[in-house]
């Protein structure tokens, strides 16, 4: 609702995109999923580096939030490394992050995870991933669960 009105490109969510470009349903049937999330860090980057101003539905946050959520039992490698630099530099880019956090649970669309605990996962990855990388002044949490009450939000928030 807010692309139009602030005259700026949307960004799809890559993950689903590449998913069903590969023939999977969703990424759980994905069997190489440390090559799936740099697929999509690397695309949803170059889809944000084509633009100057977007609204996108996913993120490198989000793209390093999910990393961090499936390699939790596993110990630190270069690559988890690697892949937290390139996602950071590239939120560095971020002027203004809208977050959305859980309010209610996912409708069951057959492609992400609507467990609330795991949604509860993501949110306090995501929100520890804005804390630390100081990101926190660039960052309105959304508040109403309406969504023309959300859009009022943001826009008064942008000023």
């Amino acid at each position: 609702m807010l692309a139009p009105l602030l005259s700026l490109p949307v960004i799809p969510e890559i993950a689903r995109e590449l998913c069903i470009t590969m023939g999977y349903k969703y990424p759980g049937e994905i069997t190489d999923q440390e090559n799936f999330k740099r697929n999509v860090l690397e695309m949803q980057m170059n889809a944000e580096n084509k633009k100057s101003k977007f609204i996108s539905d996913r993120s490198a946050i989000d793209s390093w939030a999910l990393w961090q959520r499936w390699h939790l039992s596993q110990a630190m490698s270069y690559n988890t490394e690697a892949y937290y630099n390139t996602a950071r530099k590239q939120a560095d880019r971020y002027t203004h992050i809208i977050y959305v956090p859980p309010m209610f649970k996912p409708p069951d669309d057959g492609f992400r995870w609507t467990d609330l605990d795991y949604q509860k996962q993501v949110d306090r990855l995501v929100r520890a991933t804005l804390f630390d990388w100081d990101l926190l002044d660039k960052t309105y949490t959304i508040k109403a669960l309406d969504t023309n009450e959300r859009v009022e939000e943001i826009l008064a928030w942008l000023g």
